[in-house]
């Protein structure tokens, strides 16, 4: 991840005049892989959805009044969503919570989607305008975590907040977990009292539902996403190289094979489907022998940031240029479903 702490530039046209790629290639996973949109004015970061037919990306705010961007897919058709808020978005909840999906971006930004209705609430947690929503979480809507940090003070800047339908809460974590928290890149968990949180320096905390804890990691590069299921919980990150670290007996054990690129997200899906992607356009899939990188046969300088394996094994991936200008956005898909490139207004 190449982070920044500047807004994307005025997009000069609309998405609609965008590179719509649509690039074949192969995949060692089955399924053909497809990057079909690449070239986007604004970079894309965060992608989920409900199946191959119901998909939301979510991504920089490119200054044009119409707030950042939200783009869903109806198995048709992209349409982009107007937000009627300003700054970018950096993640979008890898499942729907309660219905809705819930979405964390720049200036405490935490915004609620409710696909039937159509529209976007502001949710107005308690940070400030130079702290960055970087991962959102929840069980359900009475249990819903939101984790983050000043891209201006990184090692200091961390926080955890906690809304609990009507309130917003600022978590504390306790001295003897962490004086001061690093940013905090996501959240993930099992449940309202299985919670894990990841950021800088290594950081793992644990929440069981009483108390926090700081779980050992061995490594103090940088953790962007944690993601798991019933039976693994996997961390990933890293700058130049990557660092997957997978739950093994109360700690967590680095499995990334030498000179696997840094990842920086990670998915587990159905049946087990469990994903990484990362700088360079690399996708990385978890077999019983370890971690492999995918045969994609395209090939792009551009970074992935995050990834979702959909109910049908479908997996999606976003990205672009991810350094201060949040521009050249791209999506790719690997799978067997005929995904549509066509935009509307």
């Amino acid at each position: 991840m190449r982070w920044h702490d500047a807004k994307a530039p005025l997009l000069a046209a609309s998405l609609f005049l965008t590179t719509l790629c649509g690039c074949p290639g192969t995949s060692g996973g089955g399924g053909q892989a497809r990057l079909l949109f690449s070239g986007l004015n604004v970079a894309l970061m965060s992608v989920s959805g409900t199946s191959a037919s119901d998909v939301y990306a979510v991504g920089a705010d490119p200054g044009d009044g119409k707030g950042p961007y939200v783009l869903h897919y109806d198995g048709r058709h992209w349409r982009r969503l107007l937000t009627e808020s300003s700054g970018d978005l950096w993640w979008i909840s890898v499942t729907p919570i309660d219905g809705d999906f819930f979405m964390g971006g720049a200036g405490s930004q935490v915004l609620r989607y409710d696909p039937a209705a159509d529209t976007f609430e502001p949710l107005q947690p308690p940070g400030g305008a130079g702290d960055t929503v970087f991962g959102v979480w929840g069980p359900d809507a009475a249990h819903l975590w939101a984790v983050g940090g000043d891209l201006d003070r990184p090692d200091d800047s961390g926080f955890i907040w906690n809304y609990d339908e009507n309130t917003w809460a600022v978590v504390n974590v306790g001295e003897t977990v962490a004086a001061d928290l690093p940013i905090l890149y996501k959240v993930w968990g099992r449940s309202a009292a299985d919670v894990f949180v990841v950021g800088r320096l290594g950081t793992v905390l644990h929440f069981d539902g009483a108390d926090w804890s700081r779980l050992p990691t061995d490594t103090t590069r940088t953790l962007f996403t944690v993601h798991g299921d019933a039976d693994q919980v996997i961390a990933v990150g890293g700058f130049g190289d990557a660092v997957i670290l997978e739950a093994d007996a109360g700690s967590f054990v680095d499995r990334a094979p030498s000179e696997m690129p840094a990842m920086n997200g990670v998915c587990v899906g159905p049946e087990g489907t469990t994903v990484a992607v990362g700088i360079e356009g690399s996708v990385a899939r978890r077999e019983e022998t370890g971690w492999t990188l995918e045969d994609l046969d395209f090939s792009t300088i551009r970074d992935f940031h995050a990834t979702w394996v959909d109910p049908q094994g479908g997996i999606w991936a976003v990205g672009g240029n991810l350094s201060a200008e949040l521009n050249d956005g791209m999506l790719a898909y690997i799978g067997t479903a005929d995904i549509s490139t066509t935009v509307v207004p």
